[in-house]
């Protein structure tokens, strides 16, 4: 029996420390992705998010309007510079789709007035050849 569990043990291990090792691989990818998406959208690199997101992405925004991706890039086109930070992120892989959930604060200046939001945040990416993109994301707002 022992020889038996041992032999299962050598023939597989390999192939389950494969299949871990592309999720951590998969999870690092799409955290990246993250920290890019913020940089670009602070910085307003419309160019950099179209490549981030999926065509068909849908996006639910802090203040719970619902955008396709069209609208996601035009919106930040259009609104004044927003400084984004992020907290508590965390990936989870499941396949060929990782789950990104965090804390994000953004500050800016809107109608001449400062703000300052707060928001836990879910972001869905999913792998299309050999790319990693957002294709849904929703952010709820966090209480002062």
């Amino acid at each position: 029996m022992k020889t038996k569990l041992s032999l299962f043990i050598l023939l597989f291990a390999p192939v389950w420390l494969a299949h871990a090792q592309v999720q951590v691989d998969a999870e690092s990818k799409v955290m990246t992705l993250e920290r890019l998406w913020g940089s670009a959208a602070q910085s307003r690199d419309i160019k950099a998010l179209d490549t981030i997101f999926d065509a068909s992405m849908a996006y639910v925004h802090i203040d719970g309007r619902l955008m396709s991706k069209a609208e996601v890039l035009a919106d930040t086109k259009a609104v004044s510079p927003v400084e984004i930070s992020m907290a508590s992120t965390q990936a989870h892989s499941h396949g060929n789709v990782v789950i990104v959930t965090g804390v994000m604060r953004l500050k800016g200046v809107q109608g001449g007035k400062p703000y300052v939001l707060r928001g836990r945040f879910l972001d869905a990416w999913v792998e299309r050849g050999g790319n990693w993109v957002c294709i849904s994301s929703m952010t709820t707002a966090i209480k002062p």
